[in-house]
């Protein structure tokens, strides 16, 4: 039995990438079920006109039929690496069948392609389902390394909402990990009064779930974001937990950020809750 259900959107479902590295290493590290979601798109332009959702239909009856066909190349994958779950293949909008599976789920994991890697974040498919899912999303660049991924997991806080919805998310990998860095940055600004709510110490949080993390300092004068990637690559992360879009994705979008800077930069997969 498995107290674990991990998504990992397969973009391709004839060949392992990365993501799909990723996802069975997660899923193996928590003894998962491993839910491999395979989703043909529907494009908006099939409704067009009547005549275009007939031919449009007919192609995609055609994707869903192959794309079914390669259940046995997803089970060869879970068997060789111990694991149990399923393959599923869906019509539609991916964001909304990964949002839909994330409901039931404690991990979902998607790709980043880099195809246009200037291309503006927060309107991809990963992007998109962070904003959107209710579970944790593990983001994972097209050519990140992931060789080793949740071994090392580094935290990136300051107190703010994301950053605790994301340590939340990645508990039931911290508690596994063979080492857990924590980026301890300024505390993200707070509303008038928040200094009278109840406050976290997250050195004890973590000791009393048997978290044996070490603490940095973190306080780049500029350009939070190459200087959190460069860290997290000094100390050989493999993992980096953080809170999505402290602020807004159209600040972001606007003015950059940190969020933007690791999805569109990082050469490692990203744990992310917003």
């Amino acid at each position: 039995m498995s107290d674990f259900d991990v998504v990992i959107h397969l973009r391709r479902c004839d060949s392992v990438v990365p993501a799909t590295e990723a996802g069975l290493a997660l899923a193996a590290r928590l003894g998962a079920h491993a839910l491999g979601l395979h989703v043909v798109a529907l494009s908006t332009a099939a409704f067009v006109s009547p005549e275009a959702v007939a031919v449009q239909v007919n192609e995609t009856s055609h994707l869903l039929e192959d794309a079914r066909q390669r259940a046995p190349w997803w089970q060869q994958q879970l068997e060789q690496r111990g694991l149990k779950g399923e393959f599923q293949v869906v019509q539609g909008d991916t964001v909304d069948a990964l949002c839909h599976a994330a409901r039931w789920s404690d991990l979902v994991v998607a790709e980043r392609p880099c195809a246009h890697p200037d291309a503006p974040v927060g309107w991809g498919i990963a992007s998109r389902t962070v904003f959107g899912a209710s579970a944790p999303v593990v983001v994972v660049p097209e050519a990140a390394r992931v060789d080793k991924v949740g071994e090392h997991m580094l935290v990136a806080w300051n107190a703010s909402r994301e950053a605790t919805l994301a340590i939340h998310g990645a508990m039931p990998l911290l508690t596994r990990a063979g080492k857990v860095t924590v980026l301890e940055g300024d505390a993200h600004p707070s509303p008038p009064g928040f200094e009278n709510l109840p406050q976290l110490d997250l050195r004890a949080w973590f000791e009393r779930r048997g978290i044996d993390a070490e603490f940095r300092p973190f306080k780049p004068a500029r350009d939070h974001g190459p200087a959190l990637l460069e860290a997290a690559n000094s100390v050989d992360a493999n993992l980096i937990v953080i809170g999505a879009w402290g602020q807004s994705r159209i600040t972001e979008l606007v003015l950059g950020g940190v969020t933007r800077h690791l999805f569109q930069h990082s050469n490692l997969p990203l744990l992310v809750a917003h």
